[in-house]
């Protein structure tokens, strides 16, 4: 298949892999474009009525270990080990972590919806913005042809609950920084340049103007 490039034709084979390089451009444009949105929405969702049961049990928690630093005279050990031994602080603290997390992965949800689901579904070559910008498209394994509506719907499934819910409930903020390292090194451990997300919705990663599927 001939291209142009750089004002000459170009010899380049059906369907090719990117270079690894504009790859990794595609997909850190992406997460940096979620971790911008994931905050923006996080703030938001802070301060909006959907916070009150968290600010609440915070508050609660706050108080008691207020209270307690008090009452022991700034001893670390003692407050350590009244806080330790109080139901009640235990109880407040975990509700309010519980409800926090639950505030930042509805944050995240939204975050990823425009990148990952609402973009893809809405240009005809199925790609993010990341890999709008790149020149890349996800490619159809088994029919050979661009990427169906519900692998990219599949794909996002699996970074909004392993990534985004699992992986952050362990990892927290750093996410952002694991995940595109965690990626990177599955392509490096692939022969096909393949994401551990790519075997799973039999997809592969191609450059846009070698497209050459069956419609």
């Amino acid at each position: 298949m001939k291209v142009e490039a750089q004002g000459r034709s170009v010899e380049i084979e059906p369907n090719s892999k990117p270079y690894l390089m504009k790859r990794l451009i595609a997909d850190g444009f992406d997460t940096i474009l979620i971790f911008g949105l994931f905050l923006l929405f996080l703030f938001v969702t802070m301060r909006s009525s959907l916070a009150g049961t968290y600010n609440w049990h915070f508050g609660r928690y706050t108080a008691i270990e207020e209270e307690t630093k008090a009452a022991c005279g700034g001893d670390a050990a003692a407050i350590t080990e009244a806080l330790n031994a109080n139901s009640e602080y235990i109880n407040e603290r975990f509700a309010a972590n519980l409800h926090g997390y639950l505030l930042k992965g509805l944050a995240g949800m939204l975050a990823m919806i425009p990148v990952l689901l609402a973009a893809p579904l809405l240009n005809k070559n199925r790609a993010t913005p990341g890999k709008l910008m790149t020149g890349l498209m996800p490619f159809h394994d088994r029919r050979q042809r661009k990427a169906l509506w519900y692998q990219i719907f599949l794909r996002f499934l699996f970074v909004f609950l392993i990534d985004g819910l699992l992986l952050f409930l362990v990892t927290g903020i750093w996410t952002f920084v694991f995940v595109p390292v965690l990626r990177l090194i599955e392509i490096l451990l692939s022969r096909k340049d393949k994401t551990i997300l790519d075997m799973m919705t039999c997809i592969t990663v191609i450059e846009k103007l070698s497209y050459s599927g069956i419609e």
